[in-house]
This record gives structure tokens, sequence and C-alpha cells, in this order.
């Protein structure tokens, strides 16, 4: 299981999951990392495609929120490269946009294995329950 755990005195342990938030734009970076660490998730960032792959390599997280336009490549690109992989395979990837709001779009990140699609503004409960669900059926089916 690859969950994070925060010891609290006198509390039982808070397993929070690892969300890898990768967006070019800092504002919606800022403002998703924060809502999502007050929501008990654990953030870390990429800007680009390439941070993204290196830090996948390093740090491999419960669940990918990824950006599609991205200043190296796309998210699209990003999301199929961690699909042929079969050490990353598995990690569940939610695609957000704040520009590619089109069918086109959403059918081929579908396509490429995403569990979600998610467009600007985004609803953050909503983006919990979606990354939460992620990553209990990924934990479901790593332990299956």
């Amino acid at each position: 299981m690859n969950t994070r755990t925060m010891e609290t005195p006198g509390l039982q342990s808070l397993h929070r999951s690892l969300v890898l938030l990768v967006d070019d734009n800092h504002t919606h970076q800022y403002s998703l990392g924060r809502h999502l660490h007050e929501s008990g998730f654990d953030v870390i960032h990429a800007h680009t495609g390439a941070e993204t792959l290196s830090l996948v390599s390093v740090r491999q997280p419960d669940v990918i929120l990824l950006d599609i336009h991205l200043p190296d490549t796309t998210g699209f690109d990003i999301c199929q490269r961690l699909k042929e992989n079969p050490e990353t395979e598995s990690i569940p990837v939610v695609f957000h946009s704040a520009t590619y709001d089109t069918q086109a779009a959403k059918s081929q990140a579908t396509d490429l294995g995403a569990v979600s699609f998610l467009s600007y503004p985004i609803d953050i409960e909503h983006l919990v329950s979606v990354l939460r669900g992620a990553t209990v059926r990924a934990q479901a089916n790593r332990k299956a």
C-alpha cells in the first residue's frame, strides 16, 4: 500500500494518500494543492512532463492529477508513457484542464486509461471524492 502515515499523540495514525499534482499554472497548482492538503492528502508538485516522469520514478504517488497543457508535452503523452510502463501502469490518472473541455479530449483521456476528466472551475468536493475513489480502487487492485 502506498500511503503515508502521520502519527498524532493520543489519536490513531491517519493514512494520507500521496497525490502528484501536475500543472504549469502556479495559481491553479497552489490552490488545488492547498485544498487537497486540507482534505487529507499529501501533495507533491510537478510543472512539466519531464518533471512528472522524474518524480514518479523516485516517489510513486497513489494518484496523479494531470493537466493536459504542459510546457514541454501534453498530459496525454505523459499518461500514455505511464500506462505503457509496467512499474507505473497501475497509478490512477485524473486529468484536469482549463482549456481542453471538449468531448474529443475527454474521449482521449478515457482511451488512455484515465479514471476521470475534470474541467475548470473544479468543484473541490467532487475532486476529493474522485481522488479518494481512485486511490481506494487502486489499493484494492494491488492487494488482489
